[in-house]
């Protein structure tokens, strides 16, 4: 490392830009490390291997907080002295769905209600209540009846008959008994399949002669639910069954057990994507700004708003931006580790905004200053995240002094080398025996951009490894191959196996940047034999 800092080499502009690049990359990826993210979909995880039967009290706001409020005091009193959950329900909820129901739900998992009211009934016990909780309409009480497992998949196929509120009655009972006669049809033997092509009303299905995706029981109505998973064995039909879509026949295709997993690296992927599209990932974020907050020695200033926001209007209306900014460099807005925000800063922020709004006029500065603020602060830490967090330290350190070493290989080894074949050669031959290859492969190495790309690769070669080129080309650059002679230790293998031929190693997954790698070997070779003179070279 020396040789190369003597020869200025980490001044380089190629060096500079390699390091910048990866830097921006690896950012991004520490940002995302906050460990809220990763425990919001542990959690989400671990509550969809449970399913809860729930009903609730439901009163609700009708514009009248205080009087929804007391309503719901009264219910829960009365909860409380031992009244019927059911009937209290009825006497005290004002939506009529709800009391014609006595307040039933049914089965209820993870994203099948809001999050705040989702952290209520996962709290209770069975047969318990909750105290009122406030949801966004209305206040709620809600019972746990039943706690079972939510871990049995199922894939079914189904035959629908449509309905539809706008039906006459007479239409739904012509409905009704279509579906009658189909049911007497598959009795007698007729084929699932082709009555589902030609009579489901389901346009997602029937030409797949009704197929659906694999389903937990939570994932649709309550009644098609419990007709579906009331299925025994495989090829079962269900008797006709009605939700508000219609009636439904359902064939039983399998069913398995199979409990989510958090240390499944492909299922983590496809629930960080459920969590990221759903409300909760708005508390991540909010536990992910103050953290950051916090790391950057976030500290509040006193100013006076009602002055700033006039020297605000002020410039946004001026021409002589620069004496606006001189003039205001040194009143601070709030204090980060080692570095003041200023009045400056805010100024140059709103002119800007201003800009790229086209020149038109901006409001509420409130809502401004704290985008301008958690904007700030996201950007100290991201600047500084070699002073905040070792790992990402030693990391870019290892990055450019592996950049470096490169380069000054490069410059003294092997640009010079090749030019001088002859000395070379003649350097080789009476050492030949010196160059000997320890107990080694030949095999394709795969190195993958993160787990998913990977496992998809892996079973793409458990299936046809000899078309690894064209795998490569489709992974749209997320994986590279290389395809030589290696000796064993250089393979990505974590413990001492016994290795064979047309044998693939297990994934390999790198903790700090989430790449993946995995080998095939092809051959077997032994140990001590002497590498000839290019592969030496």
């Amino acid at each position: 490392m020396q040789a190369a800092r003597d020869q200025k080499l980490d001044t380089l502009a190629s060096v500079k830009n390699d390091v910048a690049g990866f830097r921006a990359q690896m950012a991004e990826q520490y940002m995302q490390k906050l460990p809220y993210r990763k425990d919001m979909i542990t959690q989400a995880m671990n509550r969809s291997n449970t399913r809860l039967e729930l009903s609730h009290i439901y009163v609700d706001y009708n514009g009248d907080t205080t009087a929804s409020k007391a309503t719901i005091d009264k219910a829960y009193a009365q909860l409380q002295s031992g009244a019927d959950f059911a009937i209290t329900s009825r006497n005290f909820s004002n939506e009529p769905y709800v009391k014609a129901k006595d307040g039933y739900i049914g089965y209820v998992s993870v994203f099948s209600l809001p999050y705040e009211l989702e952290n209520a009934v996962y709290a209770l016990k069975k047969g318990a209540y909750s105290k009122p909780v406030a949801g966004k309409n209305g206040w709620h009480i809600f019972k746990v009846s039943d706690i079972q497992s939510n871990n049995t998949l199922i894939k079914a196929a189904q035959i629908l008959i449509a309905v539809s509120s706008e039906m006459r009655p007479e239409e739904k009972s012509l409905a009704q008994q279509q579906a009658d006669s189909l049911y007497k049809l598959l009795k007698s033997g007729a084929d699932f399949t082709e009555l589902a092509s030609k009579f489901s009303n389901d346009k997602f299905t029937y030409q797949s002669g009704g197929v659906l995706p694999v389903f937990r029981f939570t994932e649709y109505d309550p009644a098609f639910s419990n007709a579906a998973f009331a299925l025994k064995k495989e090829g079962d039909i269900s008797t006709p069954v009605e939700t508000a879509s219609g009636w439904h026949i359902i064939k039983l295709l399998s069913k398995e057990e199979a409990p989510l997993d958090v240390n499944d690296a492909e299922k983590m992927e496809e629930w960080t994507q459920k969590v990221n599209q759903d409300d909760r990932i708005k508390i991540v974020t909010q536990k992910e700004k103050e953290a950051i907050k916090v790391a950057s020695g976030y500290k509040a200033l006193p100013y006076n708003e009602k002055e700033l926001w006039i020297l605000s209007d002020t410039l946004l209306k001026s021409e002589d931006y620069v004496s606006f900014y001189k003039a205001n460099k040194q009143k601070k807005l709030f204090q980060l580790t080692d570095k003041a925000v200023t009045v400056t800063d805010w100024l140059k922020f709103i002119k800007d905004k201003k800009m790229a709004n086209g020149d038109k006029s901006l409001d509420g500065y409130n809502e401004l200053m704290l985008e301008f603020t958690e904007t700030t602060i996201t950007q100290y830490y991201k600047d500084n995240l070699e002073k905040i967090n070792p790992d990402f330290r030693y990391q870019m350190q290892e990055f450019l002094e592996g950049s470096l070493l490169f380069e000054v290989m490069e410059r003294n080894v092997w640009s010079v080398a090749p030019a001088d074949s002859t000395g070379l050669k003649a350097f080789y031959t009476p050492r030949a025996s010196q160059y000997t290859w320890k107990e080694s492969v030949s095999a394709v190495i795969f190195n993958c951009a993160d787990t998913a790309t990977a496992n998809k690769i892996r079973k793409q070669m458990e299936a046809d490894p000899m078309q690894w080129k064209i795998y490569m080309e489709e992974s749209n650059g997320y994986a590279l191959a290389d395809s030589s002679r290696f000796e064993n230790s250089q393979l990505p293998v974590a413990v001492k196996i016994a290795f064979r031929e047309k044998w693939l190693s297990p994934i390999m997954t790198n903790e700090n940047d989430g790449s993946s790698s995995f080998c095939y070997i092809t051959a077997l070779h032994p140990g001590n034999e002497v590498r000839s003179f290019d592969e030496a070279k």
